[in-house]
């Protein structure tokens, strides 16, 4: 099949919408098909991939909000798979099946929420464009049925026809993130103290993912009563310099290491250099970071929101805590901190899990069965009915 990927964001970019595109097209290319991917020129180079990727100059941009014309054209696809959220590359696609209908197919990765003045903008986007666009798209993939159940017009589409969504979880590269020590010596190279007990956070640290909250993190390491954790912050973004300051402030600085942006290559090294994953989210659909924790033998330390119940299992792979509680999140890292052999059994769990479902070997099988779905309904793959 001839399949296009459409993503605002991409790989070096540390996000899980443009991961996950990263490992579909990679996984649907190496099996034959021809996969080409269509995002934004950003900063840095991607990686390899058998996929043909296009790194398109935006026309303009906010953010995460590229336009890119050339979005209106992909016609001569057998499916257009569309990661949403993706504000004008969605206009954009829509303006194009005036012309011509390749069977569409939307990733949901999370709705637009914005905080401030974006608020109201991002749910009149959701309402107008966003609605025509799950109504127009053939399959509506999402990450959770518990995430879905929570976006209004995902669950109408559930209700009135069920067979329009199927849930195709995120995936990880098992090979990758493995368990095993701090083999590239992060910790030495950061001046981590050998017996700290390290917690990794990992999140762009930018007004994109404000809902990650990472003010939050720091909160819950001060809320937190062992004076030998400490916080390893992977991402970088606009907010990196205030939160550095946050934690100085705090008098959390000689307890927190900032490493800053690093390729989702650098990532399993990262991971595998600490004791413990933790996750503040506000909001989470599915939460990749999670499974590549956990595919790295390591318990998880997160809030409760549904997208995340979604994966973690309270006290048999991590412990979970109240969203925006610091001091219930402190409190499940004190109790790692002091249980090594409790931190070993929750990663391991993980790990296993992650093996059963998580692989994106696994997930890739699936997403092609979604295709072969969509090529017996429409034998001429041309979107009409």
């Amino acid at each position: 099949m001839r399949v296009a990927h459409v993503t605002a964001t991409f790989p070096p970019y540390l996000g899980g919408a443009g991961t996950v595109a990263f490992h579909h097209a990679e996984g649907l290319a190496r099996r034959g098909h021809d996969v080409e991917v269509f995002t934004a020129r950003s900063a840095g180079a991607p990686p390899a991939s058998a996929a043909t990727v296009h790194r398109l100059e935006p026309a303009w941009r906010t953010g995460n909000a590229p336009v890119l014309p050339a979005l209106a054209g992909l016609r001569e696809f057998d499916v257009v798979h569309l990661h949403h959220p993706f504000i004008f590359g969605t206009e954009l696609l829509l303006a194009g099946r005036l012309r011509a209908r390749p069977p569409l197919v939307v990733s949901y990765h999370n709705e637009l929420i914005g905080e401030g003045r974006r608020r109201a903008l991002f749910t009149g986007w959701e309402a107008t464009w966003g609605r025509v666009l799950l109504r127009v798209a053939r399959r509506i993939l999402v990450v959770s049925d518990a995430h879905a159940a929570t976006v209004p017009g995902l669950s109408r589409i559930a209700r009135a026809d069920p067979g329009k969504l199927s849930e195709l979880p995120n995936g990880v590269d098992l090979d990758a993130f493995r368990p095993g020590g701090d083999e590239a010596g992060i910790r030495a190279r950061h001046g981590i103290p050998a017996d700290a007990t390290v917690v990794a956070f990992v999140s762009a640290l930018d007004r994109a993912h404000y809902l990650k909250r990472p003010e939050l993190a720091l909160a819950a390491l001060a809320a937190a009563r062992d004076p030998g954790l400490h916080l390893l912050v992977v991402g970088g973004g606009e907010w990196l310099g205030r939160l550095r300051a946050r934690a100085a402030a705090a008098g959390l600085g000689g307890r927190t290491t900032f490493v800053g942006a690093m390729s989702h290559a650098e990532l399993p090294d990262l991971l595998r250099a600490a004791d413990a994953l933790l996750v503040t989210s506000d909001r989470e659909s599915f939460g990749i970071v999670l499974i590549e924790g956990m595919a790295c033998g390591l318990p998880t330390v997160s809030t409760d929101p549904p997208g995340v119940l979604a994966v973690v299992r309270e006290g048999t792979t991590g412990l979970l805590a109240q969203t925006g509680d610091a001091h219930a999140l402190g409190a499940a890292l004190d109790r790692l901190a002091g249980a090594p052999e409790l931190r070993v059994a929750l990663g391991s769990a993980g790990r296993a899990r992650c093996e059963r479902r998580y692989g994106w070997a696994q997930i890739v099988d699936r997403l092609e069965a979604v295709y072969a779905e969509l090529g017996e309904c429409s034998p001429t793959l041309d979107g009409s009915p």
